[in-house]
């Protein structure tokens, strides 16, 4: 370097008329010269480095890019997507499934009773046809109790605790996945943040605290939590698949039960138009099969489906890697990112070690000074 070239030294450590050796212009001018244009490090590939606000802005920006770059993005849109299904399988739709059992046990009480009260089938206008009438519904009862029985077995073979299982194993992976998805993407807002308050109070800067950034970035546990991700798939179809096709059979009885049950009270020829007569003065069963039709129509089924759809095409076959890869890339590039950021707070930050880059060789007053010292200090 050139300051240590002799000549140099010869030039520049020599006593000033004032008595100050020049090696105290040096002390302070060098050091303060580089601050202002900045320092070298591997981030910036060799190219000086912006310090102070500006720096941060930079960081900020890069880490934008980075974010960009990584496709964290995605990442976190698949979190997000396993968030909702985790929060919707810990619900079980158990409040959903005990109000529709309910009402499939009322059903089925009063459609298996429904012979054992014939003679109540006609009322008001019909009761004069009531030996005609009766055993002609109770016929259409029967054969509707039969297809109610195996909408019934349908149901019997859904089973929300195993879905409210599943959701706990998801919700323990998910306890670590989703803060360090959610943290990293929120990194650039983070350090942009920072470096609009330093932009107002600069010294603001100082208390800037890395360390949680850098926790976030290492990713504990990371990799055991995508594991046990992994390990909720195992069977998953298995449970899904029978689970759709019995909900559907049991929503569609359900859409369709309160016609089903007006037609079975419906007056067949030559007297099909004393049908509206029935309907106007409805028997009790019927009143009863109607009511209870109309609570299950009010059950919401569509959570359970959206469950089961986002379950078997949006996890079934999910690969992993889409959320392990794109943490790892930015985790990469943003651990430089911070590790510059700490260099640029530490530099805010008072420092403990003297500026000093060279110690004076001495500080004599001219007066008090030997002719001949001063000849061999020239």
């Amino acid at each position: 370097p050139f300051w240590l070239k002799p000549s140099w030294l010869k030039a520049n450590l020599a006593v000033c008329p004032g008595g100050v050796c020049r090696e105290g212009l040096l002390r302070y001018s060098w050091p303060r010269a580089m601050n202002q244009r900045g320092s070298r490090d591997n981030l910036g590939r060799g190219r000086i480095q912006p310090k102070g606000v500006k720096g941060v802005k930079d960081l900020a920006n890069k880490l934008a890019e980075d974010f960009k770059e990584s496709d964290l993005e995605g990442a976190s849109i698949i979190v997000d997507r396993l968030e909702q299904l985790k929060d919707l399988a810990v619900n079980g739709q158990v409040k959903q499934m005990r109000q529709l059992k309910d009402v499939m046990k009322n059903w089925s009480e009063i459609l298996n009773s429904a012979p054992d009260d014939t003679d109540e089938f006609a009322t008001g206008d019909m009761a004069l046809c009531s030996s005609w009438y009766a055993p002609k519904v109770e016929v259409k009862l029967k054969d509707l109790f039969e297809e109610f029985r195996d909408i019934e077995k349908a149901f019997a073979k859904i089973n929300p605790a195993k879905f409210q299982d599943l959701g706990r194993r998801m919700n323990k992976a998910m306890e670590r996945i989703a803060p360090i998805v959610h943290g990293m993407k929120n990194l650039p807002d983070e350090v942009s943040d920072i470096a609009d308050r330093a932009d107002e109070r600069e010294e603001t800067l100082k208390d800037t605290d890395t360390k949680a950034m850098k926790k976030l970035l290492e990713g504990q546990g990371m990799t055991i939590s995508l594991s046990s991700l992994e390990d909720c798939k195992r069977g998953l179809l298995d449970l899904v698949e029978p689970t759709q096709r019995n909900l559907e059979k049991v929503q569609t009885f359900v859409s369709e039960a309160h016609d089903k049950f007006k037609q079975a009270f419906e007056v067949p020829c030559p007297c099909c138009c004393m049908t509206s007569y029935v309907y106007d003065q409805p028997s009790r069963c019927l009143t009863e099969l109607l009511e209870n039709a109309d609570r299950a129509l009010d059950v919401d089924l569509q959570p359970f489906f959206e469950l089961l759809r986002g379950l078997k095409d949006d996890y079934s076959d999910l690969d992993l890697n889409r959320v392990s890869k794109p943490t790892n890339r930015f985790a990469a590039l943003a651990t430089e990112r911070v590790d510059r950021l700490d260099k640029i707070v530490a530099g805010a930050r008072p420092s403990r070690i003297s500026p000093c880059c060279f110690r004076p060789l001495s500080v004599t007053s001219p007066e008090r000074s030997d002719p001949a010292s001063l000849k061999l200090q020239a």
